[in-house]
């Protein structure tokens, strides 16, 4: 009787065939990464502009408003801290507090548990972030406020996402360039230390008197803990995210 016998081995890759595979692939993940990184890098910076500009948003809207609380009594012809004759003299005294990081503006969104009664500036306390949101009556708000704020001190425990702690230094006239230039130290307004003093003669030329120029530094609050802050300086709290130059008027 005959025995057939097959051959069960199969025909494999050549090292020529191996070789071109390799280089197909070389040339496939070269062209990936030419086409996708730059667009995955433009989503993401266009990501930080808007985050950017929704945060500078957040701080020229709440220097320009006064709550109810921040609403100098009647007849009152000056600011004091936090009763406000005007939104200017906000803005100016908030400009103020940058003189050190535990005194300046915070920038953070908190979810708030409106089933609470509203505080006396008209927001609501937060809801902790242990808790879920779907059990309570809750609204996700975004606010600047004071880091010393005993209102709000303790919601930038619970804040939601990232907070900002903001450094303002005023820009001044430069005759040299015909622009602005950063001058002095935060929180320092050269013409004046008091809103109701910065004022100036309907006849004089000079840039100040109607309004503050200033460039906003915006920090990153790691962690977001303002007992952490009392004794840091700005320069401990290295590089700013981003900024902004910005104004605010009478």
């Amino acid at each position: 009787m005959k025995t057939s016998r097959f051959s069960s081995v199969g025909k494999g890759f050549t090292l020529m065939e191996t070789l071109l595979a390799i280089a197909l692939v070389g040339v496939l993940v070269s062209m990936f990464i030419t086409v996708f990184l730059p667009a995955r890098a433009a989503v993401l910076n266009a990501l930080s502009k808007q985050d950017a500009e929704r945060i500078t948003s957040i701080l020229r809207t709440e220097m320009s408003t006064l709550k109810p609380n921040e609403i100098a009594s009647a007849g009152a012809t000056r600011s004091s801290v936090g009763q406000y004759v005007s939104s200017f003299d906000k803005a100016f005294m908030w400009l103020q507090r940058s003189n050190r990081p535990s005194r300046a503006i915070v920038i953070f969104s908190y979810r708030a548990d409106t089933s609470k009664a509203p505080r006396p500036d008209g927001t609501y306390p937060a809801l902790p972030l242990g808790k879920s949101a779907p059990n309570y009556n809750s609204q996700l708000i975004s606010i600047a406020c004071p880091m010393d704020d005993p209102l709000h001190k303790d919601d930038i425990r619970d804040a939601i996402g990232s907070v900002f702690i903001v450094r303002m230094t005023q820009l001044i006239p430069d005759p040299m360039t015909g622009g602005f230039r950063v001058a002095g130290s935060p929180g320092i307004i050269q013409e004046a230390s008091d809103p109701s003093a910065y004022v100036s003669n309907e006849k004089d030329r000079e840039a100040w008197g109607g309004a503050v120029f200033y460039r906003a530094d915006f920090y990153l609050m790691r962690p977001a803990n303002p007992a952490r802050y009392r004794n840091r300086t700005w320069k401990q709290l290295g590089e700013p995210c981003f900024s902004a130059n910005l104004s605010f008027r009478r």
